[in-house]
C-alpha cells in the first residue's frame, strides 16, 4: 500500500512498530536511517490527514450555524 493510500490508523500502526524496533534494538544501524525516514514520511501524512479533517470539520460546523440562523 503506498503511503497517499495508507489510511491514519495504519500509518499509526507502522510508526508504533518502527518505534517498538527501536526501543528494543531490533533495527540493524544500516537500515534505522531508512526507518526513522519512513517514521518521517507517515508523520507528515498523519499530520496533513488531521489538518484535513479539521477543516472538514470546521465547515460542517459552520454549515450548521448558519442553517441556524
Amino acid at each position: 500500500m503506498t503511503k497517499k493510500n495508507m489510511s491514519y490508523s495504519e500509518a499509526i500502526a507502522t510508526i508504533d512498530g518502527i518505534l517498538q524496533q527501536i526501543e528494543t534494538g531490533e533495527l540493524d544501524v544500516d537500515v534505522l536511517a531508512e526507518k526513522v525516514k519512513h517514521a518521517s514520511e507517515l508523520l507528515k501524512l498523519c499530520k496533513s490527514k488531521l489538518f484535513s479533517t479539521e477543516k472538514e470539520i470546521e465547515k460542517i460546523l459552520k454549515e450548521m450555524e448558519d442553517d441556524e440562523k
